[in-house]
């Protein structure tokens, strides 16, 4: 068979599969299509909700602040609930939405000494963006409010998530209160580790000198070696 006559009989036999099938491949390219379309429209419809969630967020934060100077203690305790039922529906939204929803009903929580609702609520922000930027100030606040609550077992490890995160600001903060509850909880061996471990890592650290201090104390007292 020649070139020719093998080139001819391969495109026939491709022109033939594609006569054949054409229903069948437009059905496929149809789905294809409307797949990658609904798959664009579905990322555009996040983003507008996130972009939704997060200004109603805004907005709840700015009205919240606003005029709060001088107010007294049911004055602010009544904006807070205001604040709080507004920013109620958005909590269970996923996403930076819902993150910071979460994150501003907290602060609300805390301020109003409500620790427990404080607490599920960065856990809750915490679960809804574990690689965000707000993921350890979250496990920080969640410690703070562990502690108030007096779980200190608790408080520690969330300490310790917070410190995980290298670029996290209060890091330093964050080890020094490790230490610091272990102090707490009466175990010096472990305060002292959790000290040594900011010393060593930010020596300049005006957490770092604190610890020093500490590490100092616990050796008059006799607690370490």
């Amino acid at each position: 068979m020649s070139e020719n006559k093998e080139k001819t009989t391969v495109s026939s036999k491709l022109n033939g599969f594609l006569e054949k099938n054409r229903v069948w491949l437009f059905t496929v390219l149809g789905v294809l299509v409307v797949a990658v379309v609904v798959s664009i429209i579905a990322v555009s419809v996040s983003a507008k909700s996130a972009d939704k969630i997060l200004t109603a967020v805004d907005e709840i934060t700015y009205n919240f602040t606003k005029d709060s100077s001088g107010l007294s203690d049911a004055e602010m305790e009544a904006k807070r609930a205001t604040a709080l039922s507004a920013v109620e529906p958005y909590l269970k939204k996923g996403g930076v939405g819902g993150v910071r929803a979460n994150m501003l009903a907290a602060d609300l929580y805390f301020q109003g000494k409500n620790y427990s609702s404080a607490l599920e609520c960065y856990k809750a922000a915490v679960s809804k963006g574990k690689k965000s930027y707000t993921a350890p100030l979250s496990y920080f606040n969640m410690a703070v409010c562990q502690e108030e609550l007096g779980n200190y077992a608790e408080a520690v490890e969330n300490y310790k998530a917070a410190a995980d995160f290298e670029g996290f600001v209060l890091r330093s903060h964050a080890l020094f209160s490790t230490g610091r509850v272990y102090e707490a909880m009466n175990d010096s061996a472990k305060a002292a580790e959790a000290y040594n471990s900011l010393i060593e890592s930010s020596p300049n650290d005006s957490w770092a000198q604190l610890a020093k201090t500490r590490v100092m104390d616990m050796k008059i007292k006799g607690n370490i070696q």
